[in-house]
């Protein structure tokens, strides 16, 4: 559990990044960079091949909607726990093992996290309080890549002035000129470093949050009630206002007790939310990937007047796909806004002083407005005089060709609702002498979801941009609609039997049946099974061990499928001539065909079944307490796709196949060094260990592995990701360079070489590579005296490899550091050799130069050699890391002083979140944490990152009054 004062002290506006670092087992990756990002919240390592790693959201008892969105390459935080205020919560339990999970139904298999919110309570001195809670922080960009600095624009060695790569000629400082000539006129500059070209670009970010809450009770105290209202406002780090975030958000709580046998008590949430993103992960409207390839001596900063002729699209210095990334932020349009109300109204009543009987429904609905659009790009050639280009010995590289982007307009509503009915009995008593303590709770659960978007795109904008409207395109490109409905039906029970307050055993029980399953298979029963005894009973009273508990559970969860997997789909046909692509009803005539997925009616649920033990300690007067955690979970019978022949008429068919197995070990240490009664300090350490290992997969894959997914820059590095028999999820795959296997050769283990440069394997291998880290921690440290508090946390995470797709674009464009490497001076590769005609080996003698074009350049290894072997030579790094992830400072205003204001308590707090961040030697592209794409909660975005914004550090000050 984790307190109210943790999750506020870190002052996020994101409730779960406030989590970070202070649950062993628990992970957090930030999914994106921009203001209002979403989080990748996973619970004892990843469980599920393709499908969703999240665990459940429960706030107040009831299940809510946590997904994050995707608005164009960034993940954005719209539901669930981001429609909270941190200052609203009471509390955040993570339950973490399937015995503990199991009564949360099919939804807990991937744990659950479970948010308790405030109530209204009496003031010291009256019957309410109210608090008001504000901050103000300013926000820099951190995590940069690491860039070349020796060589400017230019290829092949040589200075090409309308290019945007860096593989030119050494800078010397002399003035040059770079881009077209454009009426008769050509841009010039000093052809140097601008060492702080790229953080220059950014802007200093600004956030405000402003909270305030009234809580009481009534006179008679039959009635509480809670009330406030949370605004949070971010303006990013990206140029002027392109990427904000603002939030709304309304609460209320109340409960009124008329009498001590019945119990009226209602929790209603509300929230609105509105941003604007720039978009990253290789999106048509994507600005980051032009930045970081601008050519080591051409200046970003100079590019800011759009009214400049070369600043805009046809005279900009380079024609190869990249734009003025302010001409980008100006014209390119990515805005969503949405809405959330959730809560739940409940009634309890007791018969008698035993059995409490309670109803209680539980609402939560959503909308989200997306929109983003491209602008149309029409670059003009007529200006650009082609002799003059080839005036002074440059070499301008090819012709200047006229470059047209349609453009694009994409609109997509969705709405979803979940409904719960729950009926519980509980029951308690206690018997022998009240040495024998049973409770009971029965109940029956039942469940709706549904949820509808419609979305289209037209392409070839009438107006070039400006005018985001979906008439305003001439030519379809999408226009779909989607409806789904699924209910189920639960019972559960909750067995608790207490002996003497030294020994319990709980037993959980639960049965579903779940509309997503065939008839036949729709019934699954899951239970849990915990023993714990407090062993110090039984101990004499002692200053070393004051408390020992030992701890042994099983459980299983069970999970249906999602919807319309049993039976086949059909959607509306089209087909594609030799001239156009048509598409029905067509005459008035209208045709469908199925779906590329067969259905499968013999479908069962997943099951997990987990294994738990542990042991609590407390030692001198409590001053050091140790929790330490040992668990063995295997995810059988998974629901997912698998390829099947295409003569059948489909591509693919849900089953349930494959097993994989989480292990390991979790630990956690609260010390308190000192404790007097003006001073103390206390100390808090994780530490998790997983293994993660595929146990079975289905016979009918041919080399027992299943493809995650590919990650790459524009589809050309050849990394693949999979999940293997025997292996952990997420092995990367893809061509390596060869080495000399036979052991009695002189030349064993060196690289083979042909031609200079490396012979990579013919196909993709294993690469001894995977994403899972080896170890998790956090250290939490908190000093409080004399009215002040010093607190601080570090995460950390050792192991794993990450792919980084700016890498292989910087590489390419010869702006990555390594492409320095020996200054691009003549070297050959260390350590190789070269492979003859006859198949036989001699030392490699032959060097690769910084030359325009050859299979000896230093160039082609960059942007040819290690492009197809994907990211094994260059582009994938060592992902361990460790974060200064919040330090705060509070001054509790002296009583006496808050007296004289008629308050009840004043509070001052500097803080800075994210302040330094290391990473291993040779990550130099980026925050090893976050993540981009469509798969952010599959384990498919744990395995890197396409080209994201950077991240920010912030640093502010948070005031809290107490009326």
């Amino acid at each position: 559990q984790v307190s109210s004062e943790d999750i506020v002290s870190a002052q996020n506006s994101n409730v779960m990044q406030s989590l970070s670092g202070k649950v062993a087992g628990l992970k957090i990756q930030t999914t994106s960079s921009a203001p209002g990002s979403g989080t990748n919240v996973t619970i004892r390592g990843l469980g599920s091949v393709q499908g969703s790693n999240q665990p459940l959201y429960v706030i107040d008892g009831i299940p809510t909607a946590s997904g994050d969105v995707n608005t164009g390459g960034n993940r954005l935080a719209a539901y669930g726990p981001a429609s909270l205020s941190p200052e609203d919560i009471a509390s955040i339990t993570v339950l973490k093992g399937a015995a503990a999970t199991a009564l949360y139904g099919s939804r807990a298999a991937n744990g659950v996290i479970m948010i308790t919110t405030k109530s209204g309570k009496a003031g010291k001195d009256r019957n309410y309080t109210i608090t008001y809670s504000g901050n103000v922080a300013a926000t820099r960009v951190t995590n940069l890549p690491k860039f070349q600095e020796h060589f400017g624009q230019g290829w092949g060695g040589l200075q090409t002035v309308i290019e945007n790569g860096s593989w030119g000629p050494k800078l010397d400082g002399s003035v040059q000129v770079y881009g077209p000539v454009y009426n008769y006129q050509q841009l010039a500059h000093y052809y140097d470093l601008k060492k702080n070209n790229i953080r220059d670009f950014f802007d200093t970010g600004f956030s405000q949050t402003h909270n305030v809450a009234l809580s009481g009770i009534s006179n008679d105290n039959t009635m509480t009630y809670y009330l406030s209202y949370s605004y949070t406002g971010t303006d990013g780090i990206m140029p002027d206002d392109h990427d904000t975030y603002n939030r709304n958000s309304f609460s209320f709580r109340g409960s009124y007790e008329p009498e001590k046998w019945i119990k009226i008590s209602s929790a209603v949430n509300f929230a609105t939310f509105k941003t604007k993103a720039v978009s990253q992960d290789g999106n048509s409207s994507t600005m980051i990937s032009d930045i970081y390839n601008f050519p080591r001596d051409v200046s970003v900063i100079d590019m800011k007047d759009l009214n400049n002729q070369f600043n805009g699209l046809n005279a900009y210095y380079t024609p190869y796909g990249f734009y003025n990334p302010y001409w980008t932020l100006e014209n390119a349009y990515n805005e969503t806004k949405g809405k959330q109300v959730f809560g739940r109204i409940q009634a309890d009543i007791k018969p008698y002083d035993k059995l409490t009987l309670t109803y209680r429904f539980g609402f939560d609905y959503s909308d989200l407005d997306l929109k983003n659009g491209s602008p149309q790009i029409h670059r003009e050639d007529a200006l650009i005089n082609y002799d003059l280009m080839n005036l002074n010995g440059f070499n301008y590289g090819n012709d200047w060709n006229p470059d047209l982007v349609q453009g694009k307009i994409y609109d997509y509503y969705s709405r979803r609702h979940e409904i719960n009915h729950d009926f519980m009995a509980n029951w308690g008593d206690k018997f022998l002498d009240d040495r024998f303590d049973i409770r009971v709770t029965a109940g029956v659960n039942i469940n709706e979801r549904a949820s509808s978007y419609l979305q289209g795109q037209r392409n070839n904008l009438a107006i070039a941009s400006g005018f985001w409207a979906i008439t305003n395109g001439a030519d379809y490109d999408t226009l779909s609609d989607y409806q789904s409905l699924r209910r189920s039906v639960a019972l559960y029970g909750d067995f608790n039997f207490g002996w003497d307050e030294w020994l319990f055993l709980d037993v959980t029980m639960r049965n579903d049946w779940s509309s997503t399953l065939p008839k036949d298979h729709r019934s699954f029963y899951y239970p849990g099974v915990t023993l714990a005894g407090i062993f110090t009973k039984w101990i004499p009273a002692n200053n070393i061990l004051n408390f020992g508990k030992v701890r042994l559970a099983y459980g299983k969860t069970g999970n249906d499928a999602g919807v319309y997997r049993v039976n086949t789909t059909y959607s509306s046909a089209s087909f594609v001539n030799t001239w156009q692509y048509t598409t029905f009803p067509l005459n008035g005539v209208n045709a469908f065909v199925s779906s590329r997925s067969a259905g499968n009616p013999d479908l069962k649920p997943e099951m997990n079944t987990e294994f738990e033990t542990g042991l609590n300690l407390r030692f001198f007067n409590n001053r050091l307490e140790i929790d330490a955690a040992y668990y063995n979970r295997v995810t059988d019978g998974q629901i997912l796709p698998l390829t099947v022949e295409a003569a059948t008429g489909y591509t693919s068919r849900y089953v349930n196949f494959g097993k994989v197995r989480n292990r390991g070990v979790e630990l956690m240490v609260n010390v308190t060094p000192v404790e007097t009664s003006k001073v103390r300090w206390e100390v808090g350490f994780n530490w998790a260990l997983n293994r993660n290992r595929v146990l079975e997969l289905p016979s009918a894959s041919d080399d027992t592995k299943v493809r995650l997914g590919s990650l790459g820059w524009g589809g050309s590095s050849g990394i693949t990701m999979y999940a293997e028999q025997g292996m952990p999820i997420g092995t990367f795959w893809c061509q390596v360079p060869q080495y000399v296997e036979d052991p009695a050769s002189p030349f064993y283990g060196k690289m083979i070489t042909s031609g200079g440069q490396p012979l990579l394997t013919e196909n993709p291998v294993y690469t001894g590579m995977d994403m899972n880290p080896k170890w998790t921690g956090g250290i939490n440290t908190s000093i409080s005296a004399y009215g002040f508090t010093l607190s601080g946390q570090l995460d950390m995470s050792l192991g794993g490899y990450r792919f980084y797709a700016s890498a292989n674009s910087m590489t390419f464009t010869g702006n990555g550091y390594q492409t320095d490497y020996n200054e691009r001076r003549p070297y050959v590769i260390p350590n190789s050799v070269e492979i003859l005609d006859d198949g036989t080996y001699r030392e490699n003698t032959t060097p690769l130069y910084m030359m325009r074009s050859g299979s000896q350049s230093i160039q082609e290894y960059f942007t040819g050699i290690t492009q197809k072997a994907g990211g094994c030579l260059n582009y994938m790094v060592n992902n361990s890391y460790m974060k200064l992830r919040n330090v705060s400072l509070t001054w509790d205003v002296p009583k006496k002083w808050v007296k004289a204001m008629k308050l009840s308590q004043v509070a001052i707090t500097a803080y800075g979140n994210n302040l330094w961040t290391w990473t291993s030697k040779r990550n130099y592209y980026g925050d090893p944490e976050v993540t981009t794409g469509g798969n952010y909660d599959s384990s498919l975005g744990f395995g890197g990152s396409a080209t994201a914004n950077p991240t920010y550090g912030e640093i502010g000050l948070n005031l809290k009054v107490t009326f």
